[in-house]
């Protein structure tokens, strides 16, 4: 499992129903332009906002359209017989596996009680587990529990290129979830990312991974660079995921071929201004 991920974005109609084509239509548009797979309903796919139903009908949809890219269905359930629920109707379907989060309403939990969690899930399943790391929206997964525990690695979205460095250090697998960190991360011995900026450059973020792969960091890390430049306009240094995807959800209108409409409610959809917006255009025309 080595390879640029794009966590897509879930389309939705003007009154919040999931846009099925929509969502199919722009993940075939990212396997078209090279993307080694696609991880729905994760942060950016805003996971936590959909149905198990609703899940269960975008996985099919994308298995359609997949073709030898890999699809990677992400859970962010609080239920753990929701997650069983999902496992089920998936294990004879071709997935390349599940990404889980740690359930985090009720808190505290104990490495010990996360331990067996994920325990549960990789017995109830023969796709592979990856376990996602989001301290800033769950539990933090430590590089001591995830050695722990059967799972295939950890997709870690901290934002800090040392946690990435504790997975590698016991030898857990890491796919990064902040684009800024790709090249560093690969460097440092991570499989690859998945990468929510991919939604709107697969291609750029493909050439990213391919550089990185290569030996060729500072050619990685100035073509990163570039591309995080050219969304800045759109993304206040202040911002939360929250805020952060909003925003670039209202961008992705003017980028993304396939319209992909706002974020489901209650979560609000943050709007750029008309300036901030042609000036993140400017700058994606030199990309």
């Amino acid at each position: 499992m080595r390879g640029l991920y794009v966590p897509q974005f879930t389309a939705f109609t003007s009154d919040f129903a999931v846009d099925f084509k929509a969502t199919k239509d722009h993940g075939a548009w990212l396997i078209e332009n090279g993307v080694s797979g696609l991880v729905p309903f994760g942060t950016f796919g805003e996971g936590a906002s959909l149905s198990l139903a609703e899940k269960q009908r975008v996985t099919l949809d994308l298995l359609e359209i997949k073709k030898n890219a890999a699809l990677i269905p992400t859970l962010i359930c609080n239920s753990l017989g929701e997650i069983l629920e999902y496992l089920k109707f998936a294990e004879d379907l071709p997935i390349d596996g599940v990404m889980v989060i740690p359930p985090s309403y009720f808190k505290p939990v104990t490495d010990t009680m996360l331990a067996d969690f994920y325990k549960r899930i990789c017995a109830a399943t023969k796709h592979r587990v990856i376990a996602y790391n989001i301290p800033a929206t769950s539990l933090k997964i430590s590089a001591e529990l995830a050695s722990s525990i059967p799972v295939w690695g950890v997709k870690d979205s901290s934002g800090d290129i040392t946690s990435a460095e504790n997975y590698l250090s016991k030898n857990v697998k890491v796919l990064v979830g902040s684009d800024s960190l790709l090249a560093q991360a690969i460097k440092k011995g991570a499989n690859g990312g998945i990468c929510g900026i991919g939604n709107f450059f697969p291609r750029q973020m493909v050439q990213v991974y391919q550089l990185s792969t290569d030996g060729a960091f500072d050619q990685a890390e100035e073509l990163i660079a570039r591309i995080m430049n050219a969304v800045a306009p759109v993304l206040k240094p202040e911002f939360g995921f929250v805020e952060a995807i909003g925003s670039l959800k209202s961008l992705a209108a003017k980028v993304i071929p396939t319209g992909l409409g706002d974020m489901r409610t209650p979560v609000p959809t943050h709007r750029p201004t008309d300036s901030e917006i042609n000036e993140a255009l400017t700058r994606i025309s030199y990309l």
